[in-house]
């Protein structure tokens, strides 16, 4: 697969979490139902698919999609700023 210049090596965000919180790969495994090698593998690939990801979340109780998100640019839209502009010109009113 081709990869573009704004990729994000998601593979590489997991393995330097797991490292410094000194995480079993076989046990974050069994909490995903998945084997501690299929661990080893996601921090080996510079990407991961997000389903994957979101379990991984819930299972260390970490924010992967917002380190992801907070290496984007300031301006770049999200829902929740949306909602946080039409609350606060609401409110003003």
């Amino acid at each position: 697969m081709k990869k573009g210049k704004n990729n994000v090596d998601t593979g590489k965000i997991l393995a330097d979490y797991i490292q410094s919180h000194k995480i079993n790969k076989t046990e974050l495994g069994n909490a995903i139902n998945r084997r501690g090698i299929a661990i080893l593998n996601y921090t080996r690939n510079s990407s991961i698919q997000t389903g994957i990801l979101l379990e991984i979340c819930y299972a260390l109780k970490h924010n992967f999609f917002k380190e992801i998100a907070d290496q984007l640019p300031e301006d770049f839209t999200t829902k929740v700023r949306k909602i946080k502009v039409w609350f606060l010109k609401k409110t003003k009113s």
